[in-house]
């Protein structure tokens, strides 16, 4: 009763996946170097909610590159617990993401420093 060939159906899935569209990316891409160190567990969150624009919106697009995970040393910003943070490069800055101290209000961002 409904025969149809394969030609017409592959007539017309362009038009549904059109009509469909498709879901954009959340994250960061791995450099071919990226070091684990301590791993990425719960960064991707502190990166959406970075105080850092730029990366919020790099993260948002899948524009960004981890570059190692979590890790001490160096400068620690304001509102930060400690040297802990994650690498991160987004449009050609490195962006050091940090924990935020437990005395900051629940809503402020992550401390992050880029370069």
């Amino acid at each position: 009763m409904f025969k149809r060939s394969i030609t017409q159906y592959l007539y017309v899935m362009p038009v549904l996946f059109a009509m469909v569209g498709h879901a954009q990316a959340e994250g960061c891409n791995f450099s071919p170097r990226y070091e684990d160190e301590g791993g990425l567990s719960g960064w991707p969150a502190r990166i959406r909610n970075s105080s850092d624009a730029a990366l919020r919106h790099a993260f948002q697009n899948n524009a960004c590159t981890f570059i190692m995970g979590e890790h001490s040393g160096g400068y620690v910003p304001k509102g930060a617990p400690n040297s802990r943070h994650i690498t991160v490069r987004r449009n050609g800055r490195t962006c050091h993401v940090f924990k935020k101290h437990s005395n900051l209000r629940w809503d402020a961002r992550y401390p992050t420093t880029c370069f």
